[in-house]
């Protein structure tokens, strides 16, 4: 399925307005609707692609609207005469487009339309329209001032919200990048960051520049389903596990539920070297790849100050193991496909956290 994107874009030669109606106070009624209006359902809503922005000129009192489509088919609506504005009543005006239908051959086409003058709103009702656009007008549009002035947005400002919910800062340890898979063809107050801690990527955050306000993508772990856990496991045992408290518990079945908020933590004293999960299967089962997240990803800070996994060795039920490094990758496509009843992870390396020294996984997902 093609996704299309629509774009309403500016030009000064559209609804022409003509401020020489009867009431004396038109000149100053056409001032006061100088400058720029947005759609008032648009401007927030990230899912309903493109913008609509009307812009009356003040000192002309012409208003300008181009309906502009990503397949280089542009739609442009031009009044064919003059509309006086009026608060008082609906303004009707007939405009003209060209139709681009039948690709081969354009044809101009008419329709009419309703413009409504409120204090605060311009409200904008078009009749007959080409049938790809058709529903975006499908009820009348309401417009508003914009309350953003166009402001382009800084990288810095998307940091500075992200830090706030996160509760973090960039530094040596933690990363904030943009994925440009994400931020294509997104409305340009909409960003999304994907948050690194010691490399690996912790969580994303989707940043309305608006509002100033993030929204956690929680599902990550389990978003990929070439990530999905396809083996069948009979049971997960592990050395030592941390005692539950009112922090939440940490049993070792919680590294493959998905959920990368849920770990495991060994329970010895000390940081935990040498110390194991074993996850078990129900026959032989078949090991392509491996992808582990080595921390607690409850949050930013919840990883921070744990222990996280630097280094680990794992274990095939042959006694063949493969060491694990996890400065460098948190996924391994193993040079073979391994057969094997069980799987363990034992902690070679720690990275030590800020406040406690416990070592935690979140996950452990097998493919």
């Amino acid at each position: 399925m093609i996704k299309v994107l629509f774009i309403f874009m500016v030009v000064n030669s559209l609804f022409p307005f003509s401020l020489y109606a009867a009431s004396p106070t038109s000149s100053s009624l056409g001032a006061s609707y100088g400058g720029e209006w947005v759609d008032k359902t648009l401007v927030e809503v990230e899912d309903l692609d493109g913008t609509i922005n009307l812009t009356f000129d003040k000192n002309t009192g012409k208003a300008s609207l181009e309906y502009s489509v990503w397949d280089e088919e542009n739609y442009t609506f031009q009044s064919t005469a003059p509309i006086a504005v009026n608060e008082q009543k609906p303004v009707k005006f007939t405009y003209e487009y060209q139709d681009y239908t039948q690709h081969e051959n354009p044809r101009t086409a008419q329709g009419e339309g309703i413009i409504e003058f409120k204090p605060g709103t311009i409200v904008l009702k078009m009749g007959a329209l080409p049938s790809d656009i058709d529903k975006i007008f499908a009820q009348p549009r309401t417009f508003i001032r914009d309350p953003y002035a166009n402001r382009v947005p800084k990288p810095e400002d998307t940091i500075a919200v992200v830090s706030q919910y996160c509760k973090c800062k960039e530094s040596n340890l933690v990363k904030f990048i943009y994925p440009v898979a994400d931020n294509e063809s997104n409305k340009n107050w909409i960003v999304y960051i994907e948050v690194y801690v010691r490399g690996i990527l912790l969580t994303e955050y989707k940043v309305n520049l608006h509002t100033n306000k993030a929204t956690e993508i929680k599902d990550l772990w389990s978003q990929s389903s070439h990530f999905a856990n396809k083996a069948k496991v009979s049971k997960i045992t592990a050395s030592s596990t941390l005692p539950k408290s009112k922090a939440g518990s940490y049993s070792a079945n919680q590294v493959i539920d998905g959920d990368t908020a849920t770990c495991w933590c060994e329970g010895v004293k000390g940081s935990g070297i040498g110390q194991s999960f074993t996850v078990s299967f129900p026959q032989k089962t078949e090991v392509s790849s491996l992808k582990v997240f080595p921390g607690y990803g409850k949050s930013v800070s919840a990883f921070l100050e744990n222990n996280s996994v630097r280094k680990a060795k794992i274990t095939f039920s042959d006694g063949t193991s493969v060491i694990a490094d996890f400065t460098k990758e948190s996924v391994w496509d193993l040079p073979k496909v391994k057969a094997t009843t069980s799987i363990t992870f034992t902690i070679l390396e720690v990275n030590l956290g800020s406040k406690y020294n416990d070592t935690c996984v979140s996950e452990f997902t097998i493919s």
